[in-house]
């Protein structure tokens, strides 16, 4: 890891400040402008004080800690950043604070210095919590009047810095160390698209939503005890100014109507029918129609029906209306589970991994199939509007560290950039003129940080079929659809895309348990009207006589995967308990092979050294146990170093497994031992060679048969 330079916090600060200064300066008020000239003004010692006490996690710093060496004198440095105003004293308003930073033996020391020599003292074993609770019971300025106070000192720049904190990160939870993470390669930074821009036009607007950001979180972490105090918080709340102000006030409010639902249902019914969002309808009609007002939920269900907020929420008036109102028992999510659904078998061992189970079932059918969900879309989405989302002013990432571009975070994406996503879309009409724009787009980008998409080695292939057989008009109101609700439409879409008789559809895949999503059922709704083949896949687990196996063996260089190699790989593939394949090949490790493996597996240095290293035979290996289940004899050993393998060589590699260790202790229980060398001897399996890996997998193929046996036998209700 990369060393950071003495002063390296300090520099970070300055960056931090210059961006407040620069495209922020429109948004600064008279105590935050007096702030900056004063730290300018200040000396390099005080600055760095001050940067250093801001870096701290609680409000409350303990004096005894702040030794540096780069600084000289701290006492005085503290009396003069006091003088400043920057650091005072513990007051009676910073005791909360002050009390959360202490140590669980200082509240011990605090609690029983301010109490009188009559009341009841605490044992050192009582946890924390109990300790915090007594001393939050002592009345604030006797606190205050300990000598334990005096060891501490309270930052007072707090307001202004957190002001400032979320002007640059656009929340209140991030903080300063994140450019050290930056500066040290643990966090990633998307310094060439930033445009280093405000995220506010107005400043009253940005204190606005600064301010209910806080009280947001404030209302969150708190513990209501009576309507009261939820009525004083909602007194209490901060004034509101500006569109992305008024869409926090809803969630606050929203937050603390959920409160009053346990003191006052009719009070929070009141305030929940005041909010204009889906959550706060779908909220309002639940509760309402628990509480008898059953004419009154139909008619703001019919109103959601003719004017619904969005897709969501037309969804679940439909939904509700139907259930709650015409006796019928079953949602919409299970209507469309029902009807419209497609079922299939998998082997079960592709419970772990259900999407990959139908993919792997349709290709042995000899079909295109490509795991998309949301990748697909989103993908599609970025490449396509990269101009626009990244390099309109205004709409793209205000700083390296964002993670999405403003527009999408504020979830006004097509009402600023309209026009500018209207000509995009009118600039080809056919799958050829708009693959042209998504390669120029990842020529000139690829590999570029952002939050919309991934970057795979296979996107632009996996586009191309995908376009090349979608129904472009379908294509473009997807596009419209998205842009316009961002929040809402960017997940839930279909797991996998199939190709058959050159005709495209989308299945979403349900195992055993799974539930369809409402984002799913409304994702599925809208390609289906924009024209696109949606189906609903459900799978049931089976042993299946012709999924194809791979039984594996590997001899190595020790026991370890990631700090030893393969020296020996021998795989045999199985369809209905045949052998149909073979294959092995020796391994060159790069490394000597220990004597004492020689001795058990019979390969040495010799004769690995003109062998292939495994980065020459990754591709016959992926290839050969492609769509097969792997196994081996104590598989994760023999699966770890072989996908410790490909991880070397930055390639991802996954299959189901199952191990003959395990399967044959469920089906044949009681046995003496459960090593390969003794289950061969024991059921009069032939081996040519043990601890060489054909004959380890050859054997081990004999053992799944014996399983498999069972598991037929116990699926087709056999008793075993």
């Amino acid at each position: 890891m990369r060393r950071l330079p003495t002063y390296y916090y300090l520099t970070h600060f300055h960056e931090f400040l210059r961006f407040v200064e620069g495209p922020c300066a429109a948004l600064l008020h008279p105590s935050h402008i007096a702030f900056l000239e004063a730290f300018h003004q200040a000396s390099k010692d005080q600055q760095c004080l001050l940067v250093r006490c801001i870096n701290r996690k609680h409000g409350a710093i303990k004096i005894s800690s702040l030794v540096f060496a780069e600084l000289g004198n701290v006492d005085e440095l503290i009396a003069q950043l006091v003088e400043l105003g920057w650091l005072g004293p513990i007051t009676t308003q910073d005791v909360p604070t002050w009390l959360d930073a202490l140590t669980k033996d200082e509240l011990h020391t605090l609690y029983h210095a301010s109490i009188s020599p009559t009341e009841a003292r605490l044992p050192k074993s009582v946890n924390r919590d109990t300790l915090l609770g007594a001393c939050r019971s002592v009345p604030a300025q006797t606190l205050c009047d300990a000598a334990l106070s005096n060891d501490y000192v309270m930052r007072h720049s707090d307001p202004i810095i957190d002001y400032f904190l979320y002007l640059y990160f656009g929340d209140t939870k991030s903080r300063l160390n994140q450019f050290s993470l930056r500066d040290l390669g643990v966090m990633r930074t998307r310094d060439t698209q930033a445009q280093l821009q405000s995220r506010y036009q107005c400043k009253h607007q940005a204190l606005s939503s600064f301010l209910l950001s806080k009280y947001l979180r404030k209302v969150r972490r708190s513990q209501f005890d009576s309507a009261s105090a939820v009525l004083q918080a909602i007194k209490d709340t901060p004034p509101v100014e500006g569109e992305i102000a008024a869409d926090k006030h809803q969630h606050l409010m929203f937050a603390l109507a959920c409160e009053m639902l346990t003191f006052n249902p009719v009070h929070a019914l009141r305030l929940l029918k005041a909010l204009e969002t889906d959550t706060a309808k779908e909220k309002w009609c639940r509760e309402a129609y628990k509480l008898g007002q059953v004419e009154e939920v139909r008619l703001a269900l019919d109103d959601m029906i003719d004017q619904p907020l969005s897709d969501k929420s037309l969804a679940f008036a439909e939904d509700f209306l139907a259930r709650k109102y015409q006796q019928k028992r079953t949602s919409v999510l299970t209507d469309m589970l029902r009807e419209g659904a497609h079922h299939i078998y998998l082997d079960e061992t592709f419970k772990g991994s259900v999407e990959r189970g139908v993919q792997a079932h349709y290709k042995h059918k000899g079909l295109q199939a490509y795991r998309t969900e949301n990748t697909l879309w989103g993908s599609l989405f970025g490449l396509l509007f990269w101009q626009e989302l990244f390099d309109l002013p205004g709409l793209g990432l205000a700083t390296a560290f964002d993670h999405l571009p403003t527009c999408l975070k504020q979830n006004n994406f097509y009402a600023v950039a309209h026009e500018q996503i209207e000509a995009k879309l009118a600039s080809f009409q056919t799958a050829k003129e708009c693959m042209a724009i998504l390669t120029k787009n990842a020529a000139e980008h690829h590999g570029k940080g952002q939050g919309v998409f991934q970057w795979r080695s296979d996107v632009l292939e996996t586009l191309q079929t995908f376009l090349s057989l979608a129904p472009i008009a379908g294509v473009k109101q997807q596009m419209i659809h998205m842009a316009q609700d961002w929040q809402h439409c960017h997940n839930g879409f279909p797991d996998i895309m199939v190709i058959e008789d050159n005709r495209l559809r989308f299945e979403e895949i349900k195992g055993e348990g799974d539930v369809l999503r409402r984002n799913q059922l409304l994702c599925i709704q809208k390609l289906r009207e924009f024209g696109f083949d949606v189906r609903i896949t459900t799978v049931d687990f089976i042993v299946d006589p012709d999924q194809p196996y791979v039984v594996v063996d590997i001899e190595t260089t020790g026991g370890r995967a990631a700090n030893h190699k393969i020296t020996e790989i021998g795989m045999v593939k199985m369809v209905r308990g045949e052998i149909v394949e073979r294959w092995q090949s020796l391994v060159n490790p790069q490394r000597r092979i220990p004597s004492n493996i020689t001795a058990l597996t019979g390969i040495d240095d010799a004769m690995v050294q003109d062998a292939p290293i495994f980065a020459e035979i990754a591709d016959e290996v992926a290839a050969f146990t492609e769509d097969c289940i792997f196994v081996a004899h104590n598989v994760n050993f023999d699966y770890g170093f072989i996908k410790e393998e490909f991880a070397r060589l930055d390639r991802f590699w996954r299959r189901p497994k199952l191990c003959t260790v395990v399967q044959m202790r469920r089906y044949f229980k009681g046995l003496p031992s459960y090593s390969l060398a003794n289950l061969t001897k024991h059921f009069d399996i032939s081996m040519q060679r043990h601890h060489r890996a054909m004959s380890d997998a050859v054997a081990a193929s004999e053992l799944l048969c014996l399983i498999n046996a069972k598991r037929f036998e116990q699926q087709a209700g056999t008793e075993i």
